[in-house]
């Protein structure tokens, strides 16, 4: 397996079935992708955006507030809490890095790693790109237990991505097979499964006593988390053209928001699935075929009643959780989650910009860009990056190049880099004062 790997594959997904191999394109460069023309200053956006990403001298100077840290003891759902707005995690260390261990197989052609560990009751419980769910003692140590999730029958041999999620004691996954299940946290043994009408890629989301998960098919699940039952379902428009990651729906009180292909971001009521308002965060006129696709590939993110999400197209909106009123909107192309925390949102842009907004009107306070190529000089083998995480007062991000940079959330600056050993593709997670990352090799890194 090559040891760059893109993180970003397009599928056309009406052609997918559980198994197939979906075409894919690295739509970031490479060593053999087109050149391309830089200005005068060196800098160009892979989508062209008329609205440059700058610091906005509105603020005045001013620098985020980043709350103290406290601490975080779970990480029991892909992005943290159900609201996908983790705590600002307290660390135990310096950032260093303390652990490198093997948890499963590595991402290939056939088969990839796409969604981060879930860490609760004591264990890190990682899905494989070999579709196998394994648990590990969150301090080090081997295998507690691991099950191989693969039909034992038919013609599917692999699956591209799936996600897992805790709650309850058990441990929910959804796969690029078709299926949901649930296993006991404590043993591995199958509760339940659910066979689905297309595969799903995306990460679940378990709130309420119900488990949330998006199929390719742009079908939003809404599952009993006691016998797999499916109680309701919506169906948004289906998108032929969609970016494969393990994105999962935000819970918020008796709201679901989940995100889709098309680029809508729809909130829904938890119980039965009425719709209650939908936002479609795309952009008329694209320059290209890439930057046309709408995917919203990071997770919506739901903090004191306001949505927050960012389209591959290029539009970061805050929504009013309860309208569905844009309290604001910026150009601007993630596959990230943005990181919330005081009075700022961290995010990375698909063209290696992180920034930190004013979470009320989405001005910024300041720009860093990246590096963006592994060479600089002849633009060849364009850097995916991923995160935030907001930990231990930084920012922690990784990139495909297998590096990990710490950030000063205040000002921009990177004050360490990494050597992860392998490329990242999935965000940090944090848990017991520590900082975990996937690499698409299958080990797991620990910071502390």
């Amino acid at each position: 397996m090559s040891a760059f790997r893109p993180i970003v594959m397009i599928a056309a997904a009406a052609a997918l079935s559980a198994c197939a191999s979906a075409p894919r394109v690295w739509p970031f460069g490479g060593d053999d992708s087109p050149s391309e023309t830089a200005p005068a200053d060196g800098r160009i956006s892979i989508l062209s955006f008329e609205q440059k990403l700058e610091v906005d001298t509105a603020l005045g100077g001013r620098t985020p507030y980043v709350p103290p840290p406290t601490d975080v003891a779970v990480w029991p759902q892909p992005g943290g809490p159900e609201d996908n707005a983790p705590a600002h995690a307290s660390m135990a260390g310096d950032f260093s890095i303390v652990a490198r261990r093997n948890v499963g197989q590595g991402s290939s052609s056939n088969a990839r790693i796409s969604s981060p560990p879930v860490i609760a009751d004591g264990k890190v419980f990682i899905l494989d790109a070999g579709q196998r769910l394994s648990a590990f003692p969150i301090n080090g140590g081997g295998r507690i237990w691991s099950r191989d999730l693969s039909p034992r029958r038919g013609r599917d041999k692999d699956a591209l991505g799936g996600g897992v999620a805790f709650a309850d004691g058990r441990v929910f996954v959804t796969s690029g097979y078709g299926f949901a299940a649930a296993l006991d946290a404590t043993s591995g043994e199958e509760v339940w499964r659910t066979n689905t009408q297309a595969p799903i890629h995306a990460a679940p989301t378990v709130s309420g006593g119900r488990v949330f998960a998006v199929t390719n098919d742009s079908e939003l699940l809404a599952l009993d988390a006691t016998t797999g039952a499916v109680q309701w379902t919506h169906q948004a428009i289906a998108e032929p053209a969609r970016i494969l990651s393990a994105s999962s729906p935000a819970v918020k009180g008796d709201l679901v928001v989940a995100p889709f292909a098309s680029g809508e971001v729809v909130a829904l009521l938890t119980a039965n699935g009425r719709r209650l308002w939908v936002d479609a965060l795309t952009r008329a006129g694209r320059l290209t075929s890439l930057s046309a696709i709408n995917d919203i590939a990071g997770r919506p993110v739901a903090l004191d009643g306001v949505v927050y999400a960012a389209s591959h197209s290029g539009i970061l909106a805050a929504i009013d959780q309860r309208s569905g009123q844009r309290l604001w909107a910026r150009g601007l192309a993630s596959t990230q989650t943005p990181a919330i925390a005081g009075d700022a949102l961290y995010i990375v842009t698909v063209d290696g910009e992180l920034t930190a907004l004013e979470r009320t009107t989405g001005q910024a306070f300041w720009v860093t860009q990246l590096k963006r190529y592994r060479d600089e000089k002849d633009r060849k083998g364009r850097i995916a990056w991923t995160g935030p995480l907001l930990a231990g007062g930084k920012l922690v991000l990784a990139s495909s190049e297998g590096d990990a940079v710490i950030v000063d959330p205040t000002t921009g600056a990177v004050d360490k880099t990494l050597n992860v050993g392998g490329p990242v593709y999935i965000a940090p997670v944090a848990a017991a004062g520590q900082v975990f990352l996937l690499s698409d090799e299958g080990k797991l890194v620990v910071i502390r």
